[in-house]
């Protein structure tokens, strides 16, 4: 499904948001054919190419999806006079609700009109771009469980959570940062370019995407009894540095090796191998400007 108008502001569209709110959306898409373009795009092959071909003959590109959509897009974006905005419609939406995106497609129409921009960071691990929150432990487990689930939704998310939880294991892992190195056990390595890492889930509540630094979050394993605690921190924004969790950020590359190997890059699983280095693209990306307080 596309419409193209030559509009300067293009939206692609993941069906894997689910095809009832993608039917709904395309309905509604209808009454804004003179405002913006709009395209599906199912493999990651046709995705890259369409980007590719079309970067120069739009000015705003929207993401319509979750997290993994945006991630998808950016590369192409980074370091260009191109905006990246977002219409989200994933399970988590980290990186749009910290930036102030929502699901109005008016609201969206009236900020591309503005073409008010911010500029903020990226993070590189290894050759591949993270625009939100990346790492290995408690959230890579979920991610690569949600992945094997045919359905998705925030149901199948807290299913795949958890199991996940049920059957968790600490994991050995060295990480080096600021020139420090620390060999531990963990439930979590993470490292950080907003707060969260989606449905209001802060793990990192002091992380700016605009700060030039990268965070990095360390979870050591803890009774399973204070989960709920630890849980019920996340999401009123209250988790802070204990002998469980250890916070860190720096400007300058670090490095994390595990032998554990399942990752995941803005909540989409991947396998990574041997060393693994962290850095900060500063001040890379256009993020459009949105009316909500969040990136104002």
């Amino acid at each position: 499904m596309h419409h193209f108008n030559n509009n300067k502001t293009i939206l692609l569209l993941n069906p894997k948001a689910g095809t009832k709110r993608l039917s709904n959306l395309l309905r509604q898409l209808e009454n804004f054919r003179d405002e913006f373009d709009y395209i599906t795009l199912s493999e990651i092959e046709d995705f890259n190419g369409f980007i590719k071909s079309k970067l120069d003959c739009y000015d705003t590109f929207i993401a319509v999806g979750g997290d993994g959509t945006v991630n998808s897009l950016a590369p192409f974006l980074i370091n260009t006079e191109k905006i990246l905005g977002v219409l989200p419609f994933g399970s988590g939406n980290g990186f749009a609700r910290e930036m102030g995106f929502r699901r109005n497609i008016r609201a969206l129409a009236n900020d591309i009109k503005r073409k008010e921009f911010v500029g903020i960071d990226v993070l590189k691990i290894n050759d591949s771009t993270c625009v939100n929150v990346a790492g290995v432990g408690i959230d890579s487990f979920v991610a690569h469980s949600f992945h094997s689930r045919k359905r998705r939704g925030l149901w199948n998310y807290g299913i795949s959570t958890i199991k996940t939880l049920n059957r968790l294991k600490p994991f050995d892992a060295s990480v080096t940062i600021n020139n420090k190195l620390i060999e531990d056990r963990f439930y979590m390595v993470s490292v950080a370019n907003t707060r969260q890492f989606g449905n209001d889930a802060f793990l990192a509540p002091q992380a700016k995407p605009d700060d030039g630094k990268f965070n990095l979050v360390l979870l050591k394993p803890f009774p399973k009894y204070l989960l709920p605690v630890f849980v019920f921190r996340m999401l009123n924004g209250t988790l802070k540095e204990s002998e469980y969790v250890k916070y860190f950020e720096s400007e300058n590359p670090g490095i994390i090796y595990t032998q554990e190997t399942r990752f995941h890059i803005d909540g989409e699983p991947c396998n990574l191998t041997g060393e693994i280095k962290v850095e900060i693209l500063k001040n890379s990306l256009r993020i459009l400007k949105t009316t909500n307080k969040k990136n104002q």
